[in-house]
């Protein structure tokens, strides 16, 4: 399949490169960003962009440049001063020198603390606590070796075995478990180092601690639809890992607080964290409730398929999928399944059965079972009602009459990835999913966009345009990076919800045939738009911009054309594996 000379053209302009003339030598150094550098690593790169036709040799090594004019090299650095010449020649023999210095110096070994003191401590969790009896914190601290240390409530702390810290003495562990006589009051722990002479040292935390205690529960819920729940305040550049969203006045019952975080008590075995701001605590503080499920119901309308339970309060959910055994779990926090709750099935299309389990005291299981694979479900409340909405398999599995969600990666002030060339991902994500949307559209389906232009949408914005919208698929489409612009390259496709696997399993095989390398399917990714349950999802990270071959690969518009229908046969081999 291609694309028109007309249609393409207007893309031409778009992502233009001002590529350097090739009558005058020139250079621009990319990485590093100076010409002096004080590095602790021995593995460092010279990247850049010379003259189109031009050559590159760093001091006498010659230097692949690519047709765009860039290139990237690795070195690995010996201690003290490394020196490099770049060096840019003009067929016509003109010449251009940039000199690099890098100053490697090894760390130094880690050792024993030589006077008697304490170098510092690491309490885990970290951050401005707010605990609840039960809660355990662990400690880790370096100080003088061979002394008595202590720590809270003066509980001493054990020096550990040099066999568990690299040969080093002088390191101290121990833990303690929050007791209901515990206050802490707002204030810092203190560790102490003791002499046998007497003599102290003493080292405050960083952080501040204190303790609830609360006769009332105390509660709060959540804002709106959009609220989700975090395995740990802590997280990667994409944030906390996300357990999933809830719909809105979902109880929750406050057992501590971490930082900006609040740590929620899903049910006795299970707790989870959320965000201050997604959680009123401007309610009645009262008693939790105890919360019987009961009144189930299931069935089909013209579109969904339905399961619903009535709850004494809206309690908190989570759920995943088992993709094999054609399955959706749902877990409900806090519920007691009532015996013998309803199982008949009333005019479904894709539900074949609903079995209730109780997989723990205060945790009331749903287990739907459909015909296909799961294709999507939303949970929601109606009233007390739990429901979930299982969205069933489109009847004619082709692009045509589908509605695909196309969401072109970053825009406006968030440009995301630069390659060598100056080529910038947000326009790059649009170039593509223009073409891209061209493409779907000829095969028939209607397609929407987060966004159309260059400017900005929050991904908050695009997660719930599209959870509104509820297109049969989503694809979000971007280029990679890496620090590393000479090994670390390729194409790779990301998702969360198990579920989503297959659709990404198929648009990833089709782009290995372009001929990119291989950099994996890969799972558990926490990217906002791979969170939602609604919608089978794929994020493309086509190839790494940061890379200049694959740079100059992008930059092609043959090749350009190759990714975007890759993507659709991608899509179509997902939907004619989902018929079988």
């Amino acid at each position: 399949m291609t694309l028109s000379a007309k249609f393409f053209s207007t893309f031409l302009i778009t992502i233009a490169i001002p590529f350097l003339a090739s009558s005058q030598a020139t250079l621009r150094i990319s990485q590093p960003s100076r010409d002096q550098n004080n590095v602790n690593t021995p593995r460092q790169f010279i990247a850049g962009r010379t003259c189109v036709g031009c050559t590159v040799k760093i001091n006498n090594d010659t230097v692949h440049v690519y047709t765009t004019g860039t290139f990237a090299a690795k070195y690995e650095l010996t201690t003290g001063r490394n020196s490099f010449s770049v060096t840019a020649t003009t067929p016509n023999g003109e010449t251009y020198t940039k000199n690099i210095t890098y100053y490697y110096n090894q760390p130094p070994a880690p050792a024993a603390t030589s006077i008697f003191r304490i170098d510092f401590m690491e309490i885990s969790p970290s951050g401005n606590l707010q605990l609840s009896e039960g809660d355990t914190l662990r400690i880790k601290m370096k100080g003088y070796p061979g002394q008595s240390a202590s720590w809270f409530n003066d509980v001493p702390l054990k020096e550990m075995p040099v066999s568990q810290t690299g040969g080093v003495p002088g390191y101290y562990s121990g833990s303690y478990i929050i007791q209901p006589r515990d206050s802490l009051l707002n204030g810092k722990i203190m560790v102490r180092l003791r002499k046998q002479s007497g003599e102290t040292a003493i080292l405050g935390s960083t952080y501040r601690y204190s303790v609830m205690h609360n006769e009332i529960p105390f509660t709060g819920r959540t804002i709106d639809n959009m609220t989700y729940l975090t395995a740990s305040p802590n997280g990667d550049r994409l944030g906390p890992d996300k357990i999933g969203y809830l719909d809105k006045d979902v109880l929750l019952h406050i057992v501590g607080r971490q930082g900006d975080y609040y740590k929620v008590r899903l049910s006795s075995r299970t707790t989870a964290f959320i965000p201050e701001p997604l959680l009123d605590t401007e309610i009645p503080q009262e008693e939790l409730p105890v919360s019987i499920a009961d009144d189930a119901k299931i069935w089909g309308d013209e579109k969904y398929d339905y399961v619903s339970v009535a709850l004494s309060d809206k309690l908190p959910y989570t759920s995943t999928q088992l993709v094999s055994s054609k399955k959706i779990i749902i877990d409900i926090h806090g519920a007691y399944a009532e015996k013998g709750l309803n199982t008949v099935l009333q005019n479904t299309k894709e539900i074949t059965s609903v079995a209730w389990g109780q997989p723990s005291p205060d945790v009331c299981r749903m287990v739907i079972s459909l015909q296909h694979a799961p294709w999507g479900y939303q949970v929601y409340y109606d009233n007390n009602r739990i429901t979930v909405k299982v969205k069933r398999v489109p009847k004619n599995l082709s692009l045509k009459n589908m509605v695909i969600g196309l969401d072109p990666g970053h825009g406006g002030g968030n440009p995301g990835a630069t390659g060598l060339t100056g080529a910038v991902e947000k326009n790059m994500t649009l170039v593509l999913s223009l073409q891209l949307k061209t493409l779907l559209e000829r095969e028939g389906a209607t397609v929407i966009m987060s966004r159309t232009t260059e400017k900005f949408v929050a991904n908050e914005d695009r997660l719930s345009f599209f959870r509104r919208a509820n297109p049969d698929l989503l694809l979000s489409i971007h280029l990679n990076a890496s620090g590393n612009p000479v090994d670390v390259y390729g194409t790779a496709t990301y998702y969360k919800q198990p579920f989503c696997e297959p659709l990404n399993a198929a648009i990833h095989e089709r782009l290995l045939q372009t001929g990119l390398y291989d950099f994996g399917n890969n799972s558990g990714f926490n990217f906002i738009l791979n969170n939602p349950t609604e919608f089978p999802d794929a994020l493309v990270e086509t190839l790494f911009l940061s890379n200049p071959g694959d740079e100059e690969k992008v930059l092609d518009p043959a090749f350009q054309r190759e990714l975007v229908t890759g993507i659709v046969e991608g899509v179509k081999d997902y939907l004619r594996e989902a018929v079988k």
